[in-house]
């Protein structure tokens, strides 16, 4: 077996890491502690071999395949892969795959935010007039639009709610699978990878029941990743081409408006994209001018002409508590075992942005919610003056913020939480008054397919094969390590000079993403991971390439 020995220390390092968190996770969830002993040791060693021993395995055969580049080639697979109607046949094998669970799962998964977003749409269209100042930017007022321009017709007008439902998880349904389908096609047709990775993908894409699982939610972050895997897709391009894409105008237009429906479609999104533009604005030479032409229509586009829309239609701001979920996770935490060490002004400034009562007994070690609450409190200056004392207080006792840390982001290394979201059964956010509290009911055939649909799932995660398919740590952690251990060495060829650059958003994704968010175990927490997980499959398919192009001579064997 060939095996590449030259891993950096960076990647040993980054398998370090990740084998502490991932043997510390389990403690973290159930205590919000850990300790340091016999076990961890043991525990910690075995799991930092495996990592290390998987992902050498896994680049060996990267190595092998394209030392040895042996195509599957009969007439199905030349049809669905080099057909002019590739595109469409791909998304219909993914579409048919899925389609027995999105209909066991009829109408469709809503979370609980999505509710009230039904409800801001039908005030905001009252009487058939648009009310200014109803709908709120806490999530996107875009999705909001969507979302209810969509779903409720079918409420209003024919009664029935689960059919508005149902049809908005199809056309998301068919729009992640055609996305997919472009990953597939641009990863054969610009990477150049063989056949047989390829009908990998397709099988990943159709098989693993996470994506249909994913698809049938009603939520910002499915709507905003499938647009995602499209923008990942032109930003790939443009590193490969070293930027010489932007000399084409029709690519130009199709980034920026794939990059502004992403900004609009979720907020951390604006991040994500801007971040990844000044990335290569800052490292490609080549046609810097046109790259920043680009940042600045999308800058325009996602602040100005958005800002310009929400001051029309009275929207109101979101709140700035959402971006504070593990500093508020690390006072309370700090006022659970210290409360007594505070001062009245320290006091003070934190009631400013959070709520004071009772706050080290609301503190949850795995969810930020009950902290952090829901309405937004404070001024800017306000929370400047909070992260002032955040900061002095860390500094008395930097063991509480480190282990409030750890217990929040616990879920993404955890291999044993997990629980798919397939029911509506929390809808707090639904107002009976305008539409039926008896919509997230699923009924007759639809009770009895949803349940099997969820027996299944916990069947396949109690399987130790499966499991790690489901687990949280695989997606969030596993796999994005090897990505970006593999795109981030220093790789001689001029050609795959600037790909590690493409980690960027993939790394902003779980920085901004997941360890924002407020729950990391929870039932609704794999959500934040969609964008992860949708664009895992394309980023392996670009580690394959660079072997590929690596070992293109075979004189190097």
């Amino acid at each position: 077996m060939i095996f590449e020995s030259n891993a950096s220390k960076f990647e040993y390092f980054l398998y370090f890491l990740i084998s502490v968190m991932i043997t510390a996770a389990p403690k973290y969830i159930q205590t919000g502690n850990c300790s340091l002993n016999l076990e961890f040791f043991i525990t910690f060693l075995w799991t930092f071999l495996a990592i290390c021993f998987l992902s050498q395995l896994l680049r060996t055969f990267f190595i092998k395949s394209a030392l040895n580049p042996k195509e599957i080639s009969n007439t199905y697979v030349n049809f669905i892969l080099n057909s002019k109607y590739s595109l469409l046949y791909i998304t219909l094998i993914i579409l048919i795959f899925w389609l027995p669970i999105i209909i066991s799962l009829y109408p469709g998964t809503l979370i609980n935010d999505t509710w009230g977003q039904l409800n801001e749409y039908l005030t905001f269209f009252k009487h058939g007039e648009i009310q200014r100042g109803v709908l709120s930017d806490h999530h996107p007022f875009f999705d909001t639009l969507i979302m209810g321009f969509i779903i409720t017709p079918f409420g209003k007008y024919l009664h029935n709610w689960q059919l508005g439902i149902f049809t908005y998880t199809m056309i998301q349904s068919i729009l992640t699978a055609f996305s997919f389908a472009l990953t597939v096609i641009y990863a054969h047709k610009k990477l150049h990878i063989k056949n047989g990775f390829s009908l990998f993908m397709i099988g990943f894409y159709a098989i693993c029941p996470i994506f249909p699982v994913s698809v049938q939610t009603v939520s910002k972050d499915a709507l905003f990743s499938w647009i995602y895997v499209i923008f990942i897709l032109f930003f790939i391009e443009a590193i490969r081409t070293k930027c010489h894409s932007f000399n084409s105008l029709k690519y130009c237009i199709a980034l920026i408006l794939t990059a502004f429906f992403c900004t609009l479609t979720k907020k951390v999104g604006l991040y994500i994209i801007l971040l990844s533009f000044i990335s290569i604005t800052i490292f490609i030479p080549k046609n810097r001018s046109k790259t920043l032409v680009v940042l600045i229509c999308t800058l325009f586009l996602s602040v100005g002409l958005t800002g310009i829309i929400k001051s029309s239609l009275g929207v109101t701001p979101g709140g700035k508590q959402e971006m504070f979920s593990l500093p508020f996770q690390q006072t309370a935490r700090y006022y659970r075992n210290y409360g007594k060490d505070t001062t009245k002004k320290e006091d003070a400034i934190i009631g400013k942005v959070l709520n004071m009562k009772n706050l080290g007994e609301r503190y949850t070690p795995t969810n930020a919610d009950p902290v952090k609450g829901y309405n937004d409190r404070g001024t800017t200056n306000q929370y400047k003056n909070y992260i002032k004392v955040w900061f002095k207080q860390g500094l008395r006792h930097p063991k509480i913020y480190f282990s409030a840390a750890n217990a929040m982001l616990a879920g993404w290394f955890s291999f044993t939480e997990y629980r798919p979201l397939l029911d509506m059964s929390w809808h707090s956010q639904l107002n009976p008054k305008l539409i039926p509290n008896t919509t997230p009911n699923r009924k007759g055939f639809f009770k009895k397919s949803s349940a099997i649909v969820e027996n299944v799932f916990d069947n396949l995660y109690n399987n130790p094969l499966f499991m790690l398919l489901l687990s949280y740590a695989f997606y969030a952690t596993l796999l994005p390590a090897f990505i970006i251990a593999t795109l981030w060495r220093k790789w001689e060829k001029e050609q795959i000079k600037y790909y590690w650059i493409t980690t960027i958003p993939l790394i902003l994704s779980i920085l901004l993403g997941c360890w924002l968010a407020p729950v990391s175990i929870q039932f609704e927490g794999r959500r934040y991971l969609y964008p992860v997980i949708y664009t895992l499959p394309i980023m392996l398919a670009l580690c394959k390439s660079v072997y590929q192009i690596k070992y293109s001579n075979k004189n190097n064997k």
